[in-house]
């Protein structure tokens, strides 16, 4: 387990220092006291299913495509505004419908992460890697509820992780996703608050660029 824990911290520091810094911006709450979390170990399980279970909302005449090439796209309304989270890498774009509702897309070059770490990086190894930093996080944040599941994304399959941040009444989503050359992991994540869980069939809309 130790040497699982320094190749999955080693992973995630490549992943921060290169292709993407959204997983660590993301994490930008005031904080103020440790939650109890429970784990057994930091793997995303094909037996674990996902607490979200939101029908996808149907699209209206007033929707476009958000995006680029380079992270893909998501459907999504004109009451959304481009959001820019400092520290965020040049491949990162993010739309927000207010300060507490935020979808990101990115993505990571595995090659870049084989050459820094020596790891094979795939969606299941970014997304071990980010619940490893939750679980670490955790220790000294007020994070709760976090968990990993096979869950798709729309018509992708995929590894989603979330966690929720009760100070802020706040849930974090993310989804990671193989490219059909295995050359790159996308990424996708979805912040809203509780009175906002609707928020999520937003990042049920999206597309991933063609390879």
């Amino acid at each position: 387990m130790k040497i699982k824990r320094i190749l999955l911290a080693s992973i995630c520091a490549a992943m921060l220092l290169s292709s993407t810094s959204c997983l660590s911006a993301l994490v930008r709450y005031r904080i103020s006291s440790k939650s109890g979390t429970e784990s057994d170990g930091y793997d995303v399980s094909e037996d674990y299913t996902s607490s979200y279970d939101i029908d996808p909302s149907s699209e209206s005449p007033e929707e476009t495509q958000y995006g680029n090439e380079t992270v893909g796209w998501m459907t999504l309304d004109k009451g959304f505004f481009q959001w820019y989270t400092p520290g965020n890498s040049a491949t990162c774009v993010q739309y927000a419908k207010s300060p507490y509702e935020i979808l990101t897309m990115d993505v990571y070059d595995c090659v870049s992460i084989k050459e820094q770490t020596g790891v094979d990086l795939d969606a299941h190894i970014a997304a071990n890697a980010r619940l490893y930093k939750l679980e670490e996080d955790a220790s000294t944040q007020n994070i709760e509820k976090i968990t990993g599941a096979r869950e798709a994304l729309g018509k992708y399959d995929a590894y989603q992780v979330y966690c929720y941040y009760p100070d802020d009444d706040q849930y974090l989503v993310t989804w990671y996703m193989d490219s059909p050359d295995r050359t790159k992991v996308y990424y996708v994540a979805a912040e809203f608050r509780t009175s906002e869980i609707s928020f999520f069939n937003y990042a049920q809309t999206y597309q991933m660029p063609e390879n």
